[in-house]
């Protein structure tokens, strides 16, 4: 009786008055990300997949090699001619991005990263000259977020900021300290990646790259007690401390649980229902080697499959895309008459299974990959060349 109780008391609990503020991009412009907020309250907030940002770090691009680099110089605007990691520039890195004095990007000409160029954000101090690298908030050391040029006016920069986790439960003080381009949201830098407890050690990859799950939070009007409360550089353990005030002012984490649990965007797929299928697919794919897990794990009841955070949408299209051109390349290998006919065995349910993913996730499909006409038309191909094969 105590039981049903609370499973009725917690039914009847109150919803929280959310409000859509506008709408943001995940990645290509899809308008799919709720900026959000509680009603009557200022505090604004969102689900996206996290994106790392080495702006503002010495080390963050050189011109002659990306290896030595903490990001590639396609990130700072520009590319190599040759697409190796080293090589000639073609064009010249953003001025957005990158520091440029008498018309042309500025390298540092002594010091620890002597040869680099200097990275901006767009919170710096200004009493510091335009070329010292100290001007700018440092990605490895300092705790920020990104937002997306133009989509969150409430919001100014330097104003405090946090990042959970909802899979961890970890969190991460922050500030609003760099604009990022409209067409994408969920980005962080280097350092409040590494505070979440996610492996990376530089911009080049980023594990949270394809969740949808992330929770950003920004407190508007702030910006002046971390300005009042420390002089630049900002020690982390200050923008720890004032964030985590502004967080517990406006209800802390169980607030934001509350919200993930009335209405939550974005997330793991659940195994159940047609969903089932999915995962029989993916664990299928895996047993016979042709994709691999990375960042999530397969049900228990599945082959080869553990406790663990199971996968976002992006997560299982970019997994189904990597199935489909293992399917390609076997195909290729018995075209050259380098496997047998027989290898390709049931390559076609797979295909059709793939294709099926794509139809299942279209918004996701056509932020991380070329779209569902595209990717389902790609799938229909190959399955004609298995049969010309003589496979099936």
């Amino acid at each position: 009786m105590l039981c049903a109780f609370v499973v009725a008391l917690v039914a009847m609990s109150p919803q929280l008055p959310i409000e859509t503020v506008r709408n943001m991009s995940y990645e290509k412009s899809d308008h799919r990300v709720p900026l959000r907020r509680i009603e009557g309250t200022s505090a604004l907030f969102f689900q996206s997949k996290l994106s790392c940002d080495v702006d503002g770090s010495p080390n963050a691009y050189h011109p002659l090699d990306d290896r030595l680099s903490l990001d590639v110089i396609d990130s700072a605007g520009a590319r190599r001619a040759n697409g190796q990691p080293n090589g000639v520039l073609v064009g010249q890195p953003s001025p957005d991005i990158v520091v440029w004095v008498d018309g042309k990007p500025f390298i540092q000409p002594s010091g620890e990263f002597k040869g680099f160029y200097v990275s901006r954000t767009t919170l710096q101090n200004t009493s510091l000259p335009v070329f010292d690298p100290n001007r700018y908030l440092d990605a490895r050391h300092t705790q920020y977020i990104v937002l997306p040029d133009g989509m969150v006016p409430e919001a100014k920069i330097g104003d405090l900021a946090i990042v959970y986790d909802p899979a961890t439960k970890a969190i991460a003080y922050a500030i609003y300290g760099d604009i990022g381009p409209t067409t994408e949201s969920g980005e962080a830098a280097l350092a409040t990646i590494q505070r979440l407890g996610m492996v990376t050690s530089s911009g080049k990859t980023s594990p949270a790259q394809l969740r949808d799950d992330l929770f950003f939070m920004v407190f508007p009007n702030t910006a002046s007690r971390l300005v009042e409360a420390e002089p630049w550089p900002y020690r982390q353990s200050a923008i720890d401390t004032l964030a985590a005030d502004e967080l517990a002012k406006w209800g802390g984490v169980n607030r934001i649980e509350e919200i993930l649990n009335q209405d939550p965007r974005g997330g793991p797929i659940a195994d159940k229902g047609t969903d089932r299928a999915i995962y029989d697919e993916l664990a299928t794919l895996k047993k016979q080697g042709l994709i691999r897990l990375y960042e999530f794990a397969l049900p228990p009841r599945c082959p080869g499959g553990t406790e663990g955070r199971l996968p976002c949408a992006p997560e299982i299209v970019v997994a189904a895309r990597d199935g489909v051109l293992a399917v390609q390349r076997l195909i290729e290998q018995v075209e050259l008459s380098k496997a047998p006919a027989a290898s390709l065995q049931g390559m076609i349910g797979h295909l059709r299974s793939l294709s099926n993913f794509f139809r299942r996730f279209p918004a996701e499909t056509s932020d991380v990959l070329e779209g569902v006409q595209r990717e389902t038309a790609r799938c229909r191909a190959l399955e004609e060349r298995v049969v010309r094969c003589g496979g099936s």
